[in-house]
């Protein structure tokens, strides 16, 4: 087992009026040499070389890990960070346990294409959604910020295209 302890901080953002927190988990061991196998293993993540970093977009939250921290941008109380950051802890043993059968990748994963997601979209820039355009839904979705059930004018056959193209990219939409 490579990780086997972490201490927990949260924070509140500047904002005031925010009313989620930050949490950083300060590791105990230096994960670092797990990074590429856990790219490897977990699709949707962003690799860095320098430093060595691991970034992937949630819903609505950053998660970014390196030698030793995690940080993740917005939780809303301790149980979600909490639930988190143990299925992390899995995944990095598990990587790093399986390592000698695993390539370790030092590339980004791909992105979905703003445009191929922009074709599937009504394209009407109703509004709807909270954005001013289809285009920005378009981004937004390619980012793993919005969900597909905020456009009220997606039929079901173009939704579940969509939801498959940004499942091959690891975006929950």
């Amino acid at each position: 087992m490579l990780l086997s302890h972490y201490r927990m901080e949260f924070v509140r953002p500047p904002n005031p009026s925010a009313q989620h927190l930050r949490c950083f988990a300060y590791l105990d061991e230096d994960i670092s040499a797990a990074l590429p196998f856990l790219n490897t293993v977990v699709k949707g993540f962003r690799f860095s070389r320098q430093p060595p970093s691991l970034t992937l977009k949630l819903p609505g939250k950053l998660v970014t890990l390196t030698a030793r921290e995690i940080a993740i941008n917005m939780v809303q109380d301790q149980v979600e960070a909490e639930n988190l950051l143990r299925w992390l802890k899995d995944k990095i043993n598990e990587a790093w346990a399986k390592r000698e059968a695993i390539e370790p990748t030092f590339e980004a994963a791909a992105a979905p294409r703003v445009l191929d997601i922009l074709k599937l979209l009504p394209q009407t820039n109703c509004r709807a959604c909270g954005q001013p355009t289809c285009m920005v839904f378009a981004v937004s979705l390619s980012q793993g910020e919005q969900s597909l059930d905020a456009c009220g004018a997606l039929d079901q056959e173009k939704q579940e295209k969509l939801r498959g193209y940004l499942k091959d990219f690891q975006i929950q939409a």
